[in-house]
């Protein structure tokens, strides 16, 4: 049995390796399926037509956008099959298909095409059904704004930056807010902020003014516009420095049975 569990793993992470050579975002599988073959539905007659692609069926999870992927890693050719998942993804199973639409172009105007996969393995079809319910139903739960926010941002901008707000004015006003390690904490936020808004010999239109910056830890971020904001920081390196640095004192404070210095 041991060594049955360590061939399952070996096997999944040689197949990781191999889907994160063709997408470096990819960072797990999380079900899988042993051959597979895509078909598509004809409106004209009615029928299925058997696609160029089959092979070893994957769901992955990926750490930017989309969050999560079906791949089919061809065996016929070197294109393989990507469907991003979303929370509008439909599919229905109707024997020996799991059918789902599939976008024909990029434009708005695209329109969408009926395809069927069929398995091999009709135990595994419906290990794969029950996982993709899974993730179209945590894809529906999450909250839009942030989901439209991923969508529409660049793909070599990997953080999330709430309408208004800079980063500066976001780091100052939740350390205020938080009150993490005190005083001296929100002075520390206040230093990076004034640091960061020091004009430059010749300082951009959108670069804040003193008076502005020297009031940042008088703002008060509405709920949502504090979790996007806390998202984006979290990328900051300079930003979990700080909270890293104040947590040590804390801690340290703590085990010397005293409480710590603001």
């Amino acid at each position: 049995m041991a060594s049955l569990v360590i061939s399952k793993e070996a096997k999944k992470a040689a197949n990781l390796r191999v889907l994160q050579r063709a997408d470096s975002n990819i960072v797990d599988i999380i079900a899988s399926a042993t051959h597979v073959v895509l078909y598509k539905f004809d409106a004209g007659s009615q029928a299925w037509e058997k696609q160029n692609v089959e092979g070893s069926l994957f769901v992955a999870k990926r750490s930017s956008f989309p969050h999560f992927k079906i791949i089919v890693m061809n065996r016929n050719s070197k294109e393989n099959l990507e469907v991003p998942l979303a929370a509008t993804f439909q599919m229905q199973v109707r024997e020996p298909y799991l059918m789902f639409r599939m976008e024909k172009g990029n434009s708005k105007e695209s329109s969408q095409e009926i395809r069927g996969i069929w398995f091999h393995d009709g135990k595994e079809r419906q290990t794969i059904v029950d996982i993709l319910n899974r993730v179209v139903k945590q894809l529906s739960s999450a909250p839009a704004n942030v989901t439209a926010v991923e969508e529409k941002k660049p793909k070599q901008n990997v953080q999330t930056k709430p309408q208004g707000i800079n980063k500066e004015e976001a780091t100052a006003s939740l350390m205020a807010a938080l009150k993490i390690g005190g005083s001296g904490a929100a002075a520390a936020a206040g230093s990076v902020a004034s640091q960061k808004a020091k004009p430059k010999p010749s300082p951009s239109p959108s670069a804040p003014k003193p008076q502005e910056t020297s009031s940042l830890q008088n703002m008060v971020l509405d709920k949502k516009s504090l979790q996007l904001s806390l998202m984006s920081l979290l990328h900051e390196d300079k930003f979990l420095d700080l909270i890293h640095a104040q947590y040590l004192k804390v801690a340290k404070a703590r085990e010397n049975g005293g409480t710590p210095r603001k």
